[in-house]
This record gives C-alpha cells, structure tokens and sequence, in this order.
C-alpha cells in the first residue's frame, strides 16, 4: 500500500520548488534591457562607496559632525582601494609566449608567463586576461595569488584553442583589482608573440575516383590495393563496398559476395574552391563558414597525406600543394586567418582549370550558384545545411542534390563527416 503521507509530503515540497524555481526566475529576468547601459555603472562597488561618502558628509554638515569620521573611514577605503592596485602594476613586466607557432583548435600548447616584479613588496591578485579570438570581452586565463617582490617568477600551463584564428599575445594584460576590488588596474605584456591555430582537420582514409583525370600506368601502385587503378585479385565482400565492385561469376560459384580488389591511386590532382562569400553567410550565420573552413582544410590535408597533388582557390590566391609541407603549412595559415563573416564578393575572382573542382559551400551559396548556372560537369559540390533559424524560406525549394550534403554544421567535425565522405566516394 502506498504511504500517502510520503506522497503528500513530496507533493508539497514539489510545489515548493517550482514556486522557488519561479521567484528565481523573475528576479533574474531582465525587464528593462534597454536602460542598462545607465544603471551597470551601479555594479562597481566604487561608487555606491562614493555615495555613502556623500550621504555621510550631508549628514555631517546637517545632522551630526560625528558622522564626518564615518565619511573619512570611507574615504580612506577608496583611496587605499585605488592606489594600491595602481601601485602594484607600475613595478610588473610581464612577457607570454608558446612553445609552437601553429597548432589546431583543440589541441594543447605549451604556454609560459614570465613576470618580473620590481617592488620590494609582492603583488597579490594578478590576473592574466586575454580575449584572442574566442570572446570580444577578456578572459581570464591564469589567476596568480602572490608575485613575490625584487623577483622573476615564471609560469607554464596548457593552454588549449577553441577557434581558429590569429592568436596575438598583444591583446593580452596583466590586471589586478586587490584588494577591495573597486578598480582594476592593468599593464600591457612588453613582448608579442603570436599563435596561428588552424581550423580543425578531419582524417578521411579514401579518394574519390576522379575519372576526368588522365591516367596512366605510373599514376598506380601495383603493390598498394585500392579502388582506382586495374584489377589485382579478388577479396571478400566487406561493409561499405560499391557493389560495382562485385564479381557476380566468383560470388556465385564461392556462394558469398566477392568483390575485386584494384590498384591504389598513387597520384591524383584535384581543385578544392571554399564559398567564403560573406554575402552567404549573413544574419550571425558563421557556423556554416567554420563547417567549410573545416571541411576544406580536412580534404586538402587528407588527399595530400594520400599522394595527390590539391590545388586549393582561397580568395585571389591558388595554392598548389604537391606533397611540400610549406606549401600545406601557406594554405591552413591562409584558411586560419579568414575573417569570421567571410570575405567581400568584390575581392573574390575566380580562376579557370582543367582539374576537377569540389566546391564547398552552404545551402545559401548552394542555390545561387544553381540559378546562376556557374557550376560545370567538372565540379562536384559539397554542402552545409544552414542551421534552421538562418534558413531562408527559398532555400527549401531547390531538391537538386549535391555531391554530398551535410545537414548540419556540427557534422563538419565528427565521425558523420568521414562515413559521408567515404560513401560519396563510392557512388562516384
């Protein structure tokens, strides 16, 4: 039988939460966002301090002189409250730098802060900000309790992007707000030092059969198996094989599904031409541009770790990468260093090419380019579904299918992205 005490008594204090839940609620909402750029200033306890300095010094004059010692307490808080963090930084010189100079998003760098403090007393306090390209405010990226006095103290830690991008340590400072927090003071670091993290590469282990490119004997390795050159031997069928590849005699006389095994491809060349028009990517949409960003610098990197020769169009730039690690290294410092809304459409000039194109673009890029019939036989497109939100209502219409479409941004950078590259390969 059921304690129907328990239940009431759950009951009760359900309703309790949810009134609590409620309170919460509306006293966090924000009923009049338009008039806080005049109130925030209310926030710093500075000046509700000051206040109190001038309701006591009215008070003083008016009611009682013994009030005036209260005004002068206060006054000395403040004036402690400013001087001391002012103070403490004119002595700080401070320098940050990694040990590499490029890396990609999610990966660790080494990161070291050397500060020489050159007042006899320590610096309590100290942070280091920074707002890179992850924020427009400052974030705090190492809190330091004590920066003993007449002494160089070093720092090391891990330091870890998560957006692509310049990182300069220019924008970066030391700040500190001890020891009432009424103003925070805050010194520049005396060397740059700069981070160049490239967007983030996804490993896809295959090659799309690019049959517009003239083959011949030394472009295969006879003794590599693949999917493009002539036919090496025969092997059973495994998950994901094209069933073109099925040889119907050996399946039927062995009873299972045997499929046959090719040459590799021991060179193959190809054009990869991102859509950074910015006109596509209006409204806030910057997740579709980092999927392409993405999905350019995976492919780029994947067909040349492959062998194959990639031509890449950024901009008004061509980047031939042929298997030289500086020009792979020019073309991901190019893709890292594109602004977050794109590029202008009057700087973008297209480059012709005998070579098959993949052309990555968004649903918005996608439509414009069908009606204005700029794609050709030679190009294949690969792209990002917009988020819903910034979808616009035409950009449903079209049913034409693409090479390969993504229906999401966040799938540019999961397994999802390589099982439908590898599946593109083998329907082409």
């Amino acid at each position: 039988m059921p304690d129907f005490e328990e239940l009431k008594t759950k009951e009760q204090l359900k309703s309790n939460h949810s009134v609590l839940n409620s309170l919460n609620q509306m006293l966090h909402h924000d009923f009049c966002p338009q008039i806080n750029e005049w109130v925030y200033w209310m926030k710093n306890p500075f000046w509700c301090l000051s206040l109190s300095i001038l309701t006591a010094l009215v008070c003083g004059l008016l009611v009682n002189s013994a009030i005036l010692y209260i005004a002068t307490a206060l006054a000395m808080i403040i004036a402690v409250g400013v001087l001391w963090p002012w103070v403490s930084v004119k002595g700080l010189a401070a320098e940050l730098s990694f040990n590499k100079v490029r890396t990609q998003c999610g990966e660790p760098v080494g990161a070291r802060l050397i500060v020489k403090n050159n007042w006899p007393w320590p610096a309590w306090g100290v942070y280091l900000r920074h707002p890179f390209s992850e924020h427009s405010d400052h974030l705090c990226e190492v809190a330091i309790d004590c920066i003993p006095g007449w002494k160089t103290s070093e720092y090391t830690w891990n330091f870890i992007p998560r957006k692509r991008g310049v990182y300069s340590t220019s924008t970066a400072f030391l700040e500190t707000a001890f020891p009432f927090g009424l103003y925070k003071k805050q010194i520049s670091l005396s060397m740059d030092s700069v981070l160049i993290v490239w967007p983030e590469i996804s490993k896809l282990a295959f090659m799309p059969e690019l049959r517009e490119v003239s083959s011949s004997e030394d472009r295969f390795a006879s003794h590599r198996a693949g999917d493009y050159g002539d036919v090496i031997g025969t092997r059973t069928f495994r998950l994901g094989d094209s069933l073109r590849r099925v040889h119907w005699s050996q399946s039927a006389r062995q009873g299972q599904m045997i499929v046959t095994e090719r040459q590799a491809a021991a060179v193959c060349a190809l054009r990869v031409i991102p859509d950074l028009n910015q006109s596509h990517y209006q409204n806030g949409n910057s997740e579709s541009l980092e999927a392409v960003i993405r999905i350019t610098a995976s492919i780029c990197d994947s067909l040349l770790k492959q062998h194959a020769c990639v031509e890449c169009l950024v901009e008004n730039q061509l980047f031939r990468c042929e298997g030289n690690q500086r020009d792979q290294y020019k073309l991901l410092d190019e893709l890292a260093c594109i602004p977050a809304n794109g590029l202008p459409s009057a700087e973008v000039k297209p480059v012709k090419s005998a070579l098959p194109e993949f052309i990555v673009t968004n649903s918005s890029g996608y439509l414009k380019q069908m009606q204005i019939g700029s794609l050709t036989h030679r190009s294949r497109s690969i792209v990002v579904q917009d988020p819903p939100l910034q979808e616009s209502d035409h950009d449903s219409v079209c049913q034409c299918a693409p090479w390969m479409r993504l229906n999401h941004p966040d799938e540019s950078r999961d397994k999802t992205f390589a099982d439908s590259w590898k599946k593109a390969c083998y329907a082409s």
